[in-house]
């Protein structure tokens, strides 16, 4: 390792954080897993019923939205190195890949998609000629599982580099300029390219094609640009979750902290509305029917047009508005529901990009989607619970971060 550390950054180092009690653990367990439980039934019940469509199409939007936290936040992680921020120590770290395992969980989940592809894909049962060679159901689940896959796996290498002891070693040397170690120089770019290729496949093939005629080069870039930022926006809100979880102490409690996941959750919010607007203002240019009828049937048909200016109210206006000013930053209350909204307009967005492909003139959202949902957050919260105990960790045990490094 490259890492030179000052003797006091030695003994940091070399000082594993304190046990402290944790805060995802059997209650919270035993709650994931009884929504875990709730989410099957309603789904078997759906199939039972004879409402496998809607079923289904709830299946895909909670898989797109959580695996894109999942994702986004560990990416949140390996850009954290590839910046060589130190300003939380070893912590927003942590907290980057804490909800990583839903990342395996998802991956198998892709495949349960194979018994619903012809409920979910028109290509399946009204297939296209020009684009039978991309949109077949072998060579679709072929290359999402592997791409999905070898993205999982590339992360977890990442991940058990990222807690090695040379990393924290270095995230908490914070008067030193050295680089990463040389394991995280080569991951980190990795899950960051792999990250853009294999999401940008996700969103051609699991979102464009419920659409087969739409096309849109740029769909790729805005679908994993909103990825990464849910997953910064779930680590700002589990930051003002845990702020009070920890007691006196904490890293969360540290207002420059703080400050920064506010930052993040605004710019890329910014950047989120910024490759939004590029898309739509070529397709308006253009006005090709091929790709003008995906958005006008989402930005001014009914009932989908009112879901689209609620996406851009809780995923842009209001982060941009709450957030403008260094003191709104750094308020748990203000950053915290921020991030929650955000969070709901993004699975809202997520909705509205699948379900007007499948459902042209009506909204199918009642108490079978919600229960599914519910079973999808409590998988995700069920498989976040070691990272989360390890944040809490992190964020007790006394490291020096930023301008309070001694």
């Amino acid at each position: 390792m490259s890492t030179n550390l000052q003797p006091v950054h030695r003994e940091h180092a070399a000082t594993k954080p304190q046990p402290v009690e944790s805060v995802a653990g059997a209650t919270m367990s035993t709650v994931a897993g009884a929504m875990i439980v709730l989410g099957a039934i309603a789904f078997g019940l759906a199939l039972i019923r004879g409402e496998a469509a809607i079923a289904w199409e709830a299946y895909l939007v909670n898989l797109l939205f959580f695996l894109g936290i999942a994702q986004g936040a560990l990416v949140a992680s390996a850009a954290f190195y590839l910046t060589q921020a130190k300003w939380g120590g070893s912590t927003p770290y942590r907290l980057g890949e804490a909800f990583a395992p839903f990342l395996w969980v998802g991956f198998f989940l892709f495949f349960g998609l194979y018994f619903g592809r012809s409920l979910i894909f028109p290509w399946v049962t009204h297939p296209i000629a020009q684009k039978a060679a991309w949109l077949n159901t072998p060579f679709l689940f072929a290359r999402d599982g592997i791409g999905l896959g070898v993205m999982a796996a590339a992360s977890f290498a990442f991940i058990r580099v990222s807690r090695g002891d040379g990393a924290r070693a270095w995230t908490i040397a914070t008067d030193e300029i050295e680089l990463p170690p040389h394991s995280i120089r080569v991951l980190a770019p990795l899950v960051a390219v792999l990250f853009a290729a294999v999401y940008s496949l996700i969103a051609f093939d699991l979102v464009m094609s419920l659409a087969p005629v739409w096309r849109s080069t740029l769909f790729g870039w805005y679908f994993f640009a909103g990825c990464f930022w849910s997953g910064l926006t779930a680590m700002a809100l589990t930051a003002t979750v845990l702020r009070s979880r920890l007691g006196e102490n904490n890293l969360f409690t540290n207002s420059t902290v703080m400050h920064d996941f506010g930052k993040m959750v605004f710019a890329f919010s910014v950047f989120w509305i910024y490759l939004l607007f590029s898309q739509y203002i070529v397709i308006w240019y253009g006005d090709l029917p091929v790709e003008t009828f995906f958005v006008v049937q989402r930005a001014h048909h009914m009932p989908w047009s009112p879901l689209s200016v609620a996406c851009l109210v809780l995923i842009w206006l209001i982060p941009f508005t709450a957030l403008m000013s260094v003191r709104a930053k750094k308020t748990p209350v203000i950053l915290g529901t921020v991030a929650a909204l955000g969070l709901a307009g993004m699975w809202l967005e997520r909705y509205v990009l699948v379900v007007p492909s499948l459902s042209l003139d009506a909204i199918p959202f009642g108490v079978t989607q919600f229960l599914i949902s519910i079973g999808f957050l409590g998988a995700f919260l069920l498989s976040a619970v070691p990272g989360l105990n390890r944040v809490a960790q992190a964020a007790t045990s006394g490291e020096p971060v930023g301008d309070d490094a001694q």
